[in-house]
Order: structure tokens, then C-alpha cells, then sequence
């Protein structure tokens, strides 16, 4: 068992279930987080291995793991037969799901280790990232109208807002006074993200966490991982969020993904000046996360810093929003 509960299987428990051969040695840990991640050795070869925490599930897809997972393996399906650049899952001997085999009560997968390195920074993968989003937006569009219940978690009324604000005065959070100052900006780029939720026109399903952590650069190029957040967005607002990250705010290569993104086939057109708005939401919602919890209102969760630093981030966050707010109205409507 590891520190949490959860079980943790042995090398050979992982070997006999995905008929990996003869283990050379224990699995060695490479990450804990939302999923627990190990690497095997085998005689035969070398594997990555996933174990996933049985709680999480639910934020993207309506049910619990199993309904999230279920979404998302036949979507990966449907992006390896087009041939975006993956890994390839390994077939458990037993599938409690799909590629999942379930051991002692938790889901692990397996796939075959890929020899990789981190993306540098400045590296550049803009024609390669236009080209796969665009690529992925084409899989599964839905034919709806309108956002999906994920984006509302960055809308909050203004008397919710009000709360909050004095709330943080009350008990002497440093973020107080620029959440009030900042209130009027903060409900006008909600009323925006409420339109957008009623109106926007190109839903599609996709891999929904296009982040640097998930790119595993190779030999042969960049490989696309952990496809476990499959999620409905909007394509030209999902890409328009993934060129402003991987471009980190300069408008010479968010341009040049959003190129190729669109010489690839994506549709950018409609967002006009709402393009960078998910960028936008995804600060209010983080926001809105951390200052509940600076606020007593939630637990933090298990991968949130101590409290003095997630007031912190709030604080930033809150400083930085009149001219982040700016500056991606302005990049909107200069690269459209």
C-alpha cells in the first residue's frame, strides 16, 4: 500500500496482468499527482505504467472514473486510427475496461516506454501543435451548439463575488482589496464567458489538456500523452488557449501555431475577440479555486501549495488581470 491507501502492485503483479515477461527489478516511481506513474523494467523491455486515484472522475464527463475513462479510450482509439503521434496501449490479459486492467480495486494501464526528453523552452513545435490540434478537433465534433458544463465553474454572480470580497476583508486576506477593486473587470469577463457558454458554435471532443508535461519529445518528433482528460471544448478557444501557453504570451509564436492550426484545417474565425477568452476562464476558475479554499469554504486539494502561498496566487493573479485581460483582447484582434 502506499502512504495514501491506494494499492500498489509489484513488479511482477503488473508483468502476469499485461504479459510483459519477466520483470528486471521493482517498478520505479516517476510521478505522483492526479494518477500515480511507475516505469518497469523487463527483460523484454521497458514500460510505462499508470495507476489511477478511484475518487477522481466526474469533472469532464458526467458518472465516476469508469465513465470518464470509457469516453476517453474510444475517443484515443479514434485519434490512433487517424494517426496522430500517441502512444500505443498495451491489451491488459484480463480488460476490466477497454485497456485498463482493474488489480486489488484500482485501474492501472500500460503502454510501451518511450524514450523521450522534456520540451526546452523557445523549442519550436508551432507547425507540429497547430497541425495535430487541428487534427484532433476533426475527430469527433459534436454538431451542438454552446460550452459545456465544465466552463462554468469560472461563473459566479455578482453578489457571490460580493461575499467572497468581504469575507477575505473579515478575516484579513491580503487579496481582499484587489478583488474588490477588480470585481467590475472580473463580472464583465464573466457575462462574456456566459454568452460564449449559450453560443458557441464548434463544440468538438478532444484531448482537453494540451501541455507541455503532456509532450514527450522523441527521436522522431513530439508524442501527445495521457489522454485521460478527454473532454467536449470548443475548438477555435481551445486553440487559441493552447497557442497563448506554448507561445507563453509572445505574439510572434502564438501566430505562427495559429497558422499552422489554421492551414491544417482549423476555424478560427467566429472567436473574432473572444480567441483568448478560455485563457480567461481558466483564471477565473483557478482563481475562484484557490480563494475558496484561502477562505475555509473547501479542503485544499492534495496537490495545492500551503495557504500563504495560495493566498499568494490569488493575490497575483487578481494584480495581473486588468492588463493580461488587455493584452489578450489585443493579441485577439490582431491575429484574426
Amino acid at each position: 500500500m502506499s502512504e495514501d491507501g491506494l494499492y500498489v502492485p509489484t513488479a511482477e503483479v503488473i508483468a502476469r496482468a499485461f504479459e510483459l515477461g519477466t520483470p528486471a527489478g521493482e517498478l520505479v516511481l516517476v510521478r505522483r499527482g492526479d494518477t500515480d506513474t511507475w516505469r518497469f523494467d523487463g527483460v523484454d523491455g521497458r514500460y510505462f505504467v499508470k495507476g489511477y486515484w478511484m475518487s477522481t472522475g466526474g469533472q469532464f464527463v458526467a458518472g465516476e472514473l469508469r465513465d470518464q475513462l470509457t469516453v476517453a479510450m474510444r475517443y484515443e482509439e479514434l485519434a490512433l486510427a487517424a494517426g496522430v503521434d500517441m502512444p500505443r496501449p498495451v491489451a491488459p490479459v484480463e480488460p476490466s475496461l477497454g485497456w485498463v486492467a482493474e488489480l486489488e480495486g484500482r485501474y492501472f494501464r500500460v503502454n510501451r516506454w518511450i524514450e523521450h526528453r522534456a520540451l526546452r523552452d523557445g523549442e519550436d513545435i508551432a507547425e507540429w501543435l497547430g497541425r495535430t490540434m487541428a487534427m484532433v478537433h476533426r475527430l469527433e465534433p459534436t454538431g451542438e451548439v454552446g460550452l459545456p458544463e465544465w466552463w462554468r465553474g469560472s461563473i459566479h454572480s455578482g453578489s457571490t463575488w460580493r461575499q467572497w470580497v468581504a469575507d477575505g476583508n473579515r478575516l484579513g486576506r491580503s487579496w481582499a482589496a484587489p478583488a474588490r477593486d477588480r470585481l467590475p473587470l472580473i463580472l464583465a469577463i464573466t457575462a462574456r464567458i456566459e454568452e460564449l457558454c449559450a453560443t458557441a458554435p464548434d463544440p468538438v471532443r478532444t484531448h482537453g489538456d494540451f501541455k507541455t508535461h503532456n509532450l514527450l519529445m522523441t527521436d522522431e518528433g513530439p508524442i501527445l500523452v495521457d489522454w485521460d482528460s478527454v473532454r467536449v471544448d470548443s475548438a477555435a478557444l481551445e486553440a487559441g488557449r493552447v497557442a497563448y501557453l506554448f507561445g507563453a504570451g509572445d505574439p510572434e509564436p502564438i501566430s505562427r501555431i495559429l497558422t499552422a492550426y489554421t492551414s491544417a484545417g482549423g476555424d478560427l474565425t467566429w472567436s473574432a475577440e473572444n480567441l483568448f477568452l478560455s485563457v480567461l476562464r481558466n483564471d477565473l476558475q483557478t482563481l475562484t479555486e484557490r480563494l475558496r479554499v484561502s477562505l475555509g469554504e473547501t479542503p485544499p486539494a492534495r496537490w495545492m501549495p500551503d495557504r500563504r502561498t495560495i493566498e499568494q496566487q490569488v493575490t497575483d493573479c487578481l494584480q495581473a488581470l486588468p492588463a493580461k485581460t488587455t493584452q489578450l483582447d489585443h493579441l485577439a484582434t490582431t491575429l484574426i
